[in-house]
């Protein structure tokens, strides 16, 4: 399993503003081209623009580990980069472990089914303890990683500074069972690096969601399970009735509320897809065309899509991989029977007329979701 925090996008306001009569003067000095203060003010503006297009600013420190990081074991510094903030929006979270017991700003993980903290650390030579306290040391550990999953995936290549060649080794940080998935994540990755903009001796990365176009046409290949048949309602729905999509939270886990919507039970409820939070692997439950009982009112015309965890943790459960599968869903439901990608269509359950639920809370980040899923749509459409 591959789980890490997400923060969402960062503040602006670390970055350079301008204010707001510069526009007027502006457009008198636009009178004058060839001034200098019109040259100024054409430079404000420029600089304005490309503020408003960056999220963040890695701190000197930071970049300074993972440019030793990259020296030491010959990967990419942007890869390394690109990684971490998938991971955690480059946060280690205070040392808080994420649910899978994930640590740092490449969340390594150390569970009975993952243990990248235990192998980073023998790789390393560096202690577990440091390893999850000390970003530094949490950043080499997964060069370390990386290094030593380019000897298996391409060994030809284990120093280049292509990022592209180390697709393998990048799979291979996610390591999900699901093919699919690991290529997923590296196009998302692989995205990501493309958002790093170098300025002198500084890395800032823009404010925007990128999937690299790496591996062709984007692909969804859901898990069929069915859902008990008193949880939904037989149906022959499609486009033109499928009309709106419906963002809910499990409030509890993967496995679990898949088991719930398995069984026969007082208040019948079941989704068509469900999302797991480590490696945005999906499970369909209900058949598009039929009438899932997971939104009151709404259910007669909307897809619902379950997210594992709870909306009152949404910083352990909300991951980027999970916004990235579900997003890529999400696209191919609107591509799929026109429904328009806004969130007058896309919408949480408790935006719905009549419902009893809150989900998906406050926390649930609707600007990186819509992103995500505007990205993949013209996907879609490029490839259509």
């Amino acid at each position: 399993m591959k789980a890490r925090y997400v923060l969402g996008i960062l503040s602006l306001a670390t970055l350079l503003t301008v204010s707001a009569p510069w526009a007027s003067y502006a457009a008198e000095a636009a009178k004058d081209s060839g001034s200098t203060i019109n040259k100024e003010l054409q430079q404000l503006d420029a600089e304005a623009k490309l503020a408003n297009e960056q999220a963040y600013v890695v701190p000197d420190t930071l970049l300074a580990a993972f440019e030793a990081a990259s020296k030491q074991y010959k990967v990419p510094r942007d890869l390394l980069i690109a990684i971490g903030w998938t991971e955690s929006r480059l946060s280690n979270h205070v040392g808080l472990p994420s649910f899978e017991n994930g640590y740092g700003i490449m969340n390594l993980v150390s569970n009975p089914v993952k243990q990248t903290l235990e192998k980073a650390s023998r790789l390393s030579g560096l202690d577990v303890n440091l390893l999850k306290s000390d970003d530094k040391s949490n950043i080499m550990g997964a060069a370390a990683l990386l290094a030593d999953f380019q000897k298996t995936a391409n060994p030809e290549f284990r120093e280049s500074p292509n990022l592209p060649d180390w697709s393998g080794s990048v799979k291979m940080y996610l390591g999900s069972e699901n093919d699919e998935l690991n290529a997923s994540y590296l196009q998302q990755v692989l995205g990501t690096s493309k958002l790093l903009i170098p300025s002198g001796n500084k890395v800032t990365i823009k404010n925007e969601i990128v999937i690299s176009t790496l591996g062709g046409p984007p692909v969804v290949k859901p898990i069929w399970k069915a859902a008990h048949s008193s949880n939904y309602e037989t149906g022959n729905r499609g486009r033109g009735t499928i009309t709106h999509l419906v963002i809910h939270v499990m409030q509890g886990t993967y496995a679990g509320s898949i088991s719930w919507a398995q069984q026969k039970h007082d208040g019948p409820s079941a989704a068509h897809y469900y999302v797991r939070s480590s490696d945005g692997e999906i499970t369909q439950m209900v058949k598009d065309k039929d009438i899932a009982y997971h939104a009151r009112s709404a259910n007669s015309y909307t897809i619902g899509i379950e997210h594992e965890g709870y909306i009152n943790d949404p910083g352990k459960w909300f991951t980027t991989t999970m916004y990235n599968e579900s997003a890529k869903l999400a696209a191919l439901m609107c591509y799929s029977y026109g429904i328009p990608v806004d969130r007058d269509h896309i919408k949480g359950h408790s935006e719905y007329p009549n419902q009893t639920h809150t989900d998906p809370g406050s926390g649930w980040d609707w600007t990186t979701y819509m992103r995500y899923v505007n990205a993949w749509y013209a996907e879609y459409k490029r490839w259509e």
